[in-house]
């Protein structure tokens, strides 16, 4: 933390903040702040691990062992920039989806009760962890992150995935941030927001003093790229203008995205796994946007596997021209369409040999059979939706020769 004492809190304030389960290491809140750890924990710790506790880590567990943390958090993992859920510090008897122990009984079982060279320090429940290097070497105390893979049609990626996400425990709270000011919205952050205020309303002149200093802090971690839009630097600020051209395209904002490009602003660039703002804009049926990106001849590659849901037929066709990669999720995400022709245009473009047809063709007919009984009942939908049922049969018999 900074020695600026507008922002270091006192002794006291630091007690009178732990003592309403809040800690700041290295400049970010820690809320339902656990005790410190004690030294013979500590060991007990190091007896699982292939070296010794980096320092970092030791003075994060000094400061509060375990806790919540409520920032936003990016990091390049496969290739592209992905969301990372850092949400819970690891500590014994959490009520998390397993404590520490539970985690390290785990991974240890993975390797064969072999010393850990990656501690397991946090994460949320068992979809994202962080790790701390503790084996001698350049990785020790080098912050790494692993994700499992989600079901299919929720990323562009659907693998397992590790990287390095930080040279050290400081460095990897230097990249919490927060991509709304909590005391402006309700997106993110609102706990933060609610401990701060919170701490505000005790009677202790040192709470509130507290709370001023606290409130400052997690102000100075938001991105502003409103503040670096209008300064004209934002096109020189990687996080603020991809987080700009992001918010610009899920919100259909034509203004916003020409102002963005007339600022220096790749509106082609990746902005969000993997994905571009054509593809946020498609899969949020944000069209004005969409069709004026068209316009500039951005690349399309990824537009039907999150927008097929959304676009109309003559849109599928264009974005087919214009090389839009077909593949089964693809052809699953248009069975949500509203119009059944731009599966069918789809599934026909599904080039030979493509991934999982066993599982395309299982969705298919799922999605015929759900759409059967509404057929058959009378109402002006029964046309429609028998015409859609004999649509998804025909598209999964015809998978099905193919693969004969």
């Amino acid at each position: 933390m900074t020695d600026d004492p507008a922002r270091t809190l006192s002794g006291d304030e630091r007690r009178a903040a732990a003592e309403a389960g809040v800690a700041v290491f290295a400049g970010r809140l820690i809320l339902d702040a656990q005790p410190p750890v004690t030294d013979a924990v500590l060991a007990a710790v190091a007896e699982h691990c292939a070296g010794p506790l980096p320092p970092p880590l030791i003075d994060l567990w000094r400061t509060s062992f375990g806790g919540s943390l409520h920032y936003d958090l990016r990091a390049g993992i496969g290739g592209n920039e992905v969301a990372v859920s850092l949400r819970e510090l690891f500590h014994p008897d959490s009520d998390g989806y397993q404590d520490l122990w539970g985690w390290i009984e785990h991974e240890r079982e993975l390797i064969d009760g072999a010393r850990l060279s990656h501690l397991p320090i946090g994460g949320f429940e068992y979809l994202d962890r962080v790790y701390v290097g503790t084996a001698d070497g350049p990785g020790y105390g080098l912050v790494a992150c692993w994700q499992q893979g989600l079901p299919t049609g929720w990323e562009l990626s659907e693998g397992d995935r590790a990287a390095p996400i930080a040279a050290d425990l400081y460095a990897l709270f230097a990249q919490l941030v927060l991509e709304d000011d909590p005391w402006e919205t309700d997106k993110a952050g609102t706990e933060l927001r609610e401990a701060v205020e919170g701490l505000s309303r005790i009677s202790d002149p040192r709470a509130r003093t507290a709370a001023d200093k606290l409130r400052r802090l997690v102000r100075e971690a938001v991105l502003d790229w409103r503040g670096a839009l209008r300064a004209g630097t934002i096109a020189g600020q990687r996080r603020l203008r991809r987080l700009a051209l992001e918010r610009a395209a899920a919100g259909d904002d034509l203004a916003l995205v020409q102002e963005l490009v007339a600022h220096g602003c790749d509106p082609a660039e990746s902005v969000r796994g993997g994905l571009t703002p054509i593809d946020i804009a498609l899969g949020r049926r944000g069209f004005t946007v969409a069709a004026w990106l068209l316009e500039r001849q951005v690349p399309v590659g990824n537009t039907l596997r999150v927008g097929a849901h959304a676009v109309d037929l003559g849109l599928a066709e264009e974005l087919l021209r214009r090389g839009a990669s077909v593949d089964a999720s693809a052809v699953a995400a248009a069975m949500s369409n509203q119009d059944v022709a731009v599966v069918d245009l789809l599934a026909r473009a599904l080039p030979p040999g493509s991934d999982r047809p066993q599982w395309l063709i299982r969705r298919l007919r799922q999605r015929a059979a759900q759409a059967a009984p509404a057929g058959e009942r009378p109402g002006d939908d029964a046309e429609p939706e028998r015409h859609r049922s004999a649509v998804l049969n025909r598209l999964a018999e015809a998978l099905t020769s193919r693969l004969e």
